[in-house]
């Protein structure tokens, strides 16, 4: 969770740095799902003394999140991963984002996102992102790892692609990012995945539609499509996953203002609808998979849904290569799809009426 230079104030890079940052962070704090406003808890992350052993109540009462074995630069608590996984790991103050047992603050919801690995501490099959990997980003072009911005050595973290302090910078549109999701992911800049997070009435003009604050369930959100050709978070994920399936090469989309159809072989993740039969095929299932819609209507779905990279896939991951959802419209939801999903061919199915791999 490290407070980014480039969008500090001239002095906070100076020497002194180390000593104003945790003053500096709660100014620079911008609309977010956490970690923003008034969540944006410095001692949560960071600590004055590292050889703090107590609380911050008047009597040194209260929670103490635990130190790395050593000091760590930006007066920070931990390393990245495991001051994250602090609290996103089992912990009831926050959601539980690492394997696929969910015991964190929202007990049994389906994970929107699914669940991350980790490497050397994860032993169930995953497919998806592994924390502490140097694998190369599949499709990226050019390459990119972990290693290609971390410090030499570390490998993929939780700010490779989350803001911890919920900043998406001062030219951002809505001043809040989706799920505190980095804009500068990978080589690019600018790619924005906004929200809106009410119990009222849908934005259209925003990206994803979050039905109560702080819900991570799948069932309480869903994808707009402000602009018919466009999928923001695509972009997003482009911004690392460069070539995906036989694509060519789509770096201009990613961080680029092109405003065109783009087709990964067969496979849209943006510009075209599905056709009537799919989207038939698609409405006769309980259990569906995640599609964008213009006009905000899902069940059921109409000429205007649109597939994306999260229709297939979990960005965190699950257990099914590449993190695909193995859903077959019956049984109950699960990350890994449903109770009944046990083959790609399921996956096919939402939309391709006896589809095969």
């Amino acid at each position: 969770m490290l407070l980014r230079a480039d969008r500090l104030p001239t002095a906070v890079r100076s020497p002194w740095s180390a000593v104003l940052v945790v003053a500096v962070l709660a100014a620079l704090a911008r609309a977010g799902d956490y970690h923003s406003e008034t969540t944006l808890r410095c001692s949560d992350c960071h600590v004055m003394h590292y050889s703090q052993s107590h609380g911050y109540g008047s009597n040194g009462s209260g929670l103490v999140r635990p130190l790395g074995s050593f000091a760590m630069p930006k007066l920070l608590r931990a390393s990245v991963n495991d001051l994250c996984t602090s609290c996103h790991d089992g912990d009831l103050a926050a959601t539980d984002v690492l394997d696929a047992e969910n015991t964190g603050s929202q007990l049994g919801i389906v994970r929107a996102s699914g669940y991350l690995a980790r490497d050397g501490v994860s032993t169930a099959p995953h497919g998806g992102h592994r924390l502490d990997s140097f694998d190369l980003a599949p499709g990226s072009s050019p390459s990119w790892s972990a290693a290609s911005e971390n410090t030499p050595g570390v490998g993929l973290t939780c700010i490779n692609c989350h803001d911890a302090h919920g900043d998406p910078g001062s030219n951002h549109p809505t001043g809040g990012q989706y799920r505190n999701l980095r804009d500068d992911p990978g080589f690019s800049s600018n790619l924005w995945v906004t929200y809106n997070q009410t119990s009222g009435a849908n934005d259209l003009m925003r990206d994803v539609y979050v039905r109560q604050p702080l819900a991570y369930d799948e069932a309480m959100m869903d994808w707009n499509e402000p602009n018919p050709n466009r999928s923001a978070i695509a972009r997003w994920c482009l911004a690392c996953h460069t070539d995906m399936h036989g694509g060519g090469n789509l770096k201009a989309f990613a961080g680029g203002s092109q405003n065109l159809i783009a087709l990964l072989d067969e496979h849209p993740f943006e510009g075209e609808d599905l056709e009537n039969d799919m989207i038939s095929q698609y409405n006769s299932l309980v259990n569906r998979v995640k599609v964008m819609s213009e006009i905000g209507q899902w069940s059921p779905a109409g000429s205007d849904a649109t597939p994306t990279c999260v229709t297939c896939h979990r960005a965190h991951g699950n257990a099914n290569p590449y993190g695909l959802i193995f859903r077959s419209g019956t049984g109950i939801p699960t990350e890994n799809g449903d109770t009944n999903g046990t083959t790609v061919t399921n996956l096919c199915n939402q939309c391709h009426e006896g589809g095969t791999p």
